[in-house]
């Protein structure tokens, strides 16, 4: 009669709303059963989840993995962190629409490998895109947004200009196609070239497109740091100016200098609520930040795209000078060496120079008797930009702030790691791509910070709400069968910055569509995801 049964475990539904109770989850079919207090397994397999909490699969709700299922990819790293499903397209970045050197410019969470040309064509349109993911075996289940900075990227190049009237038409004729597709939002990376020369008018009418197919706009902001405030407060003005719901990616606060920001943000955040504005945010919560190395220097030099600065950088000593010169004094936008220090600026990816992980940039400098500001220009060029950085610029007291705060989801901010790895490997990647759902969940008990169905209603029912999308995030008779089973007492993250990939504790299993593809902390190779379609209107208060 079922596939199988998860027998004796406490059950959280993902609303929030029920405490934990001890019931019987039965799945056929890839769909939840029957949920109840005691189910008779007949033949069925039975999992027991005795003093275990049984609750919907975990959401990735600020995935980077869309250039990684192209590649082909196991996503060991999200299913044994007990995530099921994710939300791609992320920071003004998606595969879709295919410009000339897209796939370079978005291979920072690869570790530069990209996709074959034929992909190219799979990723002319959205359209496309889904029934070639429809076609293909998927570890997770995948729902996407539109990136603004490939629309721009389309349509005008790395133009800085704002867009003609005809041109703007095409952007949205874009964005259009995109949200009828399937798309659950349109997403900006306001730091990253080419989104980050979108003006507030250009973001609003693109905004109004998204608003039409009841879809939400996610926001890497201007600023985290100095302009936080401001950077949350055109984000919400897009919102409310357009009818959007508005979700902020990652919230944190950046620079030394600017601890207790949260306070006020979160405040902008709740008036904004009660204003009618559905406003939500994710975070990962570490005090270090990942991103590429050229995202260290100024936006006004990529005009030509990441590569083009680089073979510029390389060439002329005179453009190098001015570049220094130019972070030196300050610019407008984020300025990572100035929040973070060459102290607090470590690489953890750089293929080309492996000697490089795991030291700051200042470490670097020192031992080869280097100016820091070269010592990082040369790191990049020897790695034709593929640098992965953390920056250490946060605090814990905004940190915790933020992952108090009701409306606040969690998010990886990383991909699928396509690499071998093991426990004892060095660098390669944030701790954040191996375990930021479980150090979420162990924070928010470590601290009482919430009951367990609060928080687990923030990585299920919440997200996929956001998300607009149907049949997952909640343990539901008739919804899919995405479920992770754990000890509440035991979970959380053992890893660190040097060795990111060490496990995970207290995940025992991870099914995805009734099928099981993590067991005790390991991959099963099951691949039973799914592409995801926005369904119904964003609808999380």
């Amino acid at each position: 009669m079922y596939d199988f049964l998860i027998k004796g475990g406490l059950v959280v539904d993902g609303t929030g709303e029920k405490k934990p109770e001890k019931l019987d989850v039965a799945v056929s079919g890839g769909k939840i059963a029957k949920i109840a207090p005691s189910i008779d397994a007949g033949d069925a397999k039975v999992y027991r989840a005795d003093g275990l909490t049984v609750s919907p699969g975990f959401f990735d709700n600020h995935s980077h993995g869309d250039l990684a299922f192209l590649l082909g990819t196991s996503a060991r790293n999200y299913l044994e962190q007990g995530i099921t499903c994710e939300i791609d397209g992320q920071c003004g970045q998606s595969l879709v629409p295919y410009y000339p050197g897209a796939f370079e410019n978005n291979s920072m969470f690869t570790g530069g490998i990209v996709p074959a040309d034929e992909m190219k064509e799979v990723c002319r349109n959205f359209k496309s895109y889904f029934e070639y993911m429809d076609t293909m075996a998927l570890p997770t289940n995948m729902a996407h947004l539109i990136g603004h900075g490939e629309v721009r990227a389309k349509v005008m190049g790395f133009s800085p200009e704002e867009p003609t009237p005809e041109q703007l038409d095409e952007m949205k004729s874009i964005v259009a196609e995109a949200m009828e597709s399937g798309c659950v939002g349109m997403s900006t990376g306001l730091i990253y070239p080419p989104s980050v020369y979108g003006k507030t008018d250009e973001l609003v009418e693109l905004c109004k497109v998204v608003a039409k197919y009841g879809g939400i706009y996610a926001t890497h902001i201007r600023g985290e740091g100095d302009t936080l405030i401001e950077a949350v407060t055109e984000a919400l003005t897009i919102g409310e100016r357009a009818g959007c719901a508005v979700h902020i990616s990652h919230l944190k606060v950046t620079g030394r200098h600017n601890k207790g920001l949260s306070e006020k943000v979160l405040e902008l955040i709740d008036e904004a609520g009660e204003r009618g504005i559905q406003v939500t945010s994710d975070q990962y919560p570490f005090t270090a930040g990942f991103t590429g190395l050229t995202a260290a220097f100024p936006p006004q030099y990529m005009h030509e795209g990441m590569i083009a600065f680089i073979d510029k950088v390389e060439a002329s000593d005179e453009f190098r000078k001015e570049v220094i010169e130019t972070v030196k004094a300050g610019y407008e936008g984020e300025n990572f060496f100035r929040d973070s220090g060459f102290d607090g600026s470590l690489i953890v990816v750089c293929g080309a120079t492996p000697q490089y992980v795991g030291k700051t940039i200042q470490e670097i400098a020192d031992d080869e008797g280097k100016d820091p500001y070269d010592t990082a220009l040369d790191i990049m060029i020897a790695n034709r930009g593929v640098v992965g950085m953390a920056f250490f610029h946060q605090n814990d007291e905004d940190m915790m702030r933020i992952l108090s705060h009701p409306r606040i989801a969690a998010g990886c901010d990383w991909s699928h790691i396509i690499q071998d790895y093991t426990p004892e490997s060095i660098g390669g990647a944030h701790p954040r791509g191996v375990s930021t759902l479980p150090r979420h969940l162990q924070l928010v008990r470590d601290n009482d910070l919430m009951p367990v169905e609060k928080a687990i209603h923030r990585i299920t029912g919440m997200p996929a709400a956001i998300a607009g999308l149907e049949n997952v995030g909640l343990l539901k008779e008739g919804y899919d069968a995405n479920i992770c089973v754990f000890d509440w007492e035991t979970i959380g993250a053992a890893n660190d910055y040097i060795h990111p990939f060490i496990p995970n504790t207290g995940i025992r299993y991870v099914f995805v569509n009734g099928e099981l593809a993590a067991e005790d902390g390991h991959i099963t190779g099951v691949k039973a995801g799914k592409c995801l379609r926005h369904t119904r209107p964003t609808c999380y208060p």
